[in-house]
């Protein structure tokens, strides 16, 4: 087995790499995120030049993938939504409407 960092992941920001690097060190997997210099470029610069890789070693990658693919599939059920009763956004942690407290819609 090579002993090389493989890149399994370009995380949007800095900071959401060292949350989700964090969150692979919390299951056991060794990860390595390395600095990115155009952090304070955010919002200045594109995305893609803000965007950081992450590593975990060749034996750990499924592993990874798989906690990966979920914190995608969690951050994709967590979309803002617009409320039906005034068109109001809403951020997805949201249950009800800020603005008028109807209830959010249920999923499919």
């Amino acid at each position: 087995m090579s002993d090389q960092w493989i890149k399994i992941y370009r995380a949007s920001s800095p900071i959401e790499a060292e949350l989700l690097g964090g969150l692979l060190r919390a299951e056991g997997i060794q990860v390595h995120v390395p600095n990115n210099p155009s952090a304070g470029g955010v919002g200045e610069l594109p995305a893609d030049a803000i965007e950081t890789a992450i590593y975990v070693m060749p034996d750990a990658s499924d592993a990874a993938k798989q906690i990966l693919n979920l914190y995608e599939q969690n951050s994709a059920n967590n979309a803002e939504w617009y409320c039906s009763g005034c068109g109001e956004l809403n951020p997805g942690s949201f249950e009800e409407c800020w603005q008028c407290q109807k209830e959010r819609p249920i999923k499919d």
